[in-house]
């Protein structure tokens, strides 16, 4: 196998990556998060194994010594020791099938930035944030189509989702997109078809996102745009971004203020969008979770300061100061809905402070290394800006993950010159990289991919067949998802205790009856052994 070749593999699943927020399948559990996640996962382990032998054989390929680098292996080295030293170090590795997330995810889209920066050149780059552009153009589509009451809103109410399950995941990779097409916007401006070909994706991915009704992000936006605006006042370069800029900044006043002023007008409190950001008030604040999980959040990190709880261990801190008056709300918070201190419960303030470093990393990267025009450095400060204040009010996912680990990619590719390791293998001696990377691929594959989603589509077979009163499949599916992998098996004992009672009560032999039970009782005591503090498996147990 030839470096061409080699590099077609590498460039087919990176190009796939901006069409994985399409995918959908009803036949996974929780299927707009792991349908994702798991052709994600493929798509980089393939990858990354062809990335590694180019790396070996040729030093175009390889890494570039940056700060970046740097900081983004310090931080997924802190993040592994966290997750090994914490509350739930299984949890940690692997999440599970509602978030797709854990250490397996953050080493992936580590492996994605090494790739992309290493890799792409700035035409290949053009190249790939355009086949974003058409996918959020093509997802612009689908929304219209859900507006227009056509297709579905998944879930539920008037908040369009796409094809996310969730208003807010479609809010920021919209806001990416409103950023990326305004910066190809300013390169392509002399061009008359380029122009408005940018400026109808920035303008449709803009009202887009005006109708996921997600107001941290409505705002992380107008925020990002006073950014803009107020560095290109004093643009030396472009006059017209000046004037554009005062333009701006008048509309964004005029529109905040006319807002305010017409809060209370019939046809705003009629609008399920306008009456959203009417009626944000203290008081609204305090009737919402994160009035009473940032506080507990703020008691965890003081708790555990240096390495945190682990990722995916902050319903430990939330059922230790847990407050009655959140009877009303959601019975379980795994998240504390603001990204910072989400890292600080997980990794401490060792990983939070190397995850704040990527921002400033990013922002030395684009005003003093990236050689970009300085209307283009305004732009990615802005987008920067916007990602880091929506960010302040909900959690990440694995598209916004991709997305800002893509930025980074891209602002590594531009700044960073000198390779991390000289040396190559001649071409006779290939099999020296090749062989090691097959492994790695067929053990990924394998482990972090294959295994975890016989698991999903087995448990989704188990509930199907349950609900079809086909007690003797479900009973097989549930105990072949089981034994399949770690990841998803909190999941499967929740639904194993659903659905014992009608399993239990059906037509079953017997002798089948009491070989379920008996695996059911073990799968149970093994999960509350396993997570012996967490109030959750033992309210299971309890229920079994």
């Amino acid at each position: 196998m030839n470096k061409h070749t080699l590099k077609v593999v590498v460039f087919i699943c990176l190009f796939a990556v901006p069409f994985m927020p399409f995918l959908v399948s009803g036949s996974l559990f929780f299927p707009f998060i792991t349908t994702k996640a798991f052709a994600f996962r493929a798509a980089v382990e393939v990858a990354f194994a062809a990335w590694l032998v180019l790396a070996a054989l040729d030093l175009e390929y390889r890494p570039k010594k940056s700060w970046m680098l740097w900081a983004l292996l310090a931080f997924t080295a802190v993040v592994l020791v966290a997750d090994l030293a914490g509350v739930a170090p299984t949890k940690s590795l692997w999440s599970n099938f509602e978030r797709m997330e854990g250490f397996i995810t953050i080493a992936h889209l580590l492996a994605l930035f090494l790739i992309m920066a290493s890799v792409f050149r700035e035409a290949d780059w053009k190249r790939w944030w355009n086949a974003s552009l058409v996918a959020s153009f093509l997802m612009v589509l689908y929304c219209s189509l859900q507006l227009l009451g056509v297709k579905q809103i998944n879930q539920g109410g008037v908040r369009v989702d796409g094809t996310f399950g969730n208003a807010i995941y479609l809010a920021v990779y919209m806001l990416f997109h409103i950023f990326v097409a305004l910066f190809y916007l300013s390169r392509e401006w002399r061009r008359r078809g380029m122009r408005w070909m940018y400026g109808i994706s920035m303008i449709s991915n803009a009202i887009i996102l005006y109708f996921t009704a997600t107001r941290g992000t409505m705002l992380g936006l107008a925020g990002g745009l006073v950014i803009f605006a107020l560095f290109n006042i004093r643009n030396r370069e472009n006059a017209w971004a000046r004037k554009a800029s005062v333009g701006l900044l008048a509309g964004l006043v005029i529109l905040g203020g006319g807002l305010v002023a017409i809060r209370n007008a019939s046809f705003v409190q009629q609008s399920p969008v306008l009456s959203r950001f009417a009626n944000l008030s203290l008081s609204e604040l305090q009737s919402q979770g994160r009035y009473y999980i940032w506080p507990m959040a703020w008691q965890g990190i003081k708790e555990r300061p240096i390495l945190g709880w682990g990722q995916e261990n902050f319903n430990y801190v939330f059922q230790e100061h847990y407050r009655p008056e959140m009877y009303n709300l959601e019975p379980w918070f795994d998240r504390a809905h603001n990204v910072f201190l989400d890292w600080a419960i997980a990794g401490g303030l060792l990983a939070l402070l190397l995850y704040l470093s990527l921002y400033a990393i990013a922002l030395d990267m684009i005003w003093r290394r990236a050689n970009l025009a300085y209307l283009e450095k305004t732009i990615l400060t802005a987008l920067l800006a916007a990602y880091f204040f929506h960010n302040l009010f909900v959690f990440d996912q694995l598209v916004s993950y991709v997305f800002f680990f893509s930025l980074l990619a891209y602002l590594q590719a531009r700044s960073a010159t000198e390779p991390a390791w000289q040396g190559a293998l001649p071409y006779d001696r290939i099999a020296l990289a090749a062989v090691p990377a097959g492994a790695i691929l067929l053990a990924s594959l394998y482990f972090f991919t294959w295994k975890p989603l016989v698991a999903n589509t087995s448990l989704i077979q188990a509930l199907a067949a349950a609900q079809s009163s086909k007690p003797d499949v479900a009973v097989s599916s549930f105990e072949k998802a089981y034994r399949s992998a770690a990841l998803g098996r909190p999941e499967e004992v929740e639904q194993i205790v659903a659905y014992a009672p009608q399993i239990l009560s059906s037509s079953l032999p017997m002798d089948q009856k009491n070989s379920f039970y008996a695996f059911a009782n073990s799968a149970v005591r093994e999960q509350a052994a396993k997570f012996n503090n967490d109030v959750r498996y033992q309210l299971l147990a309890g229920m079994f």
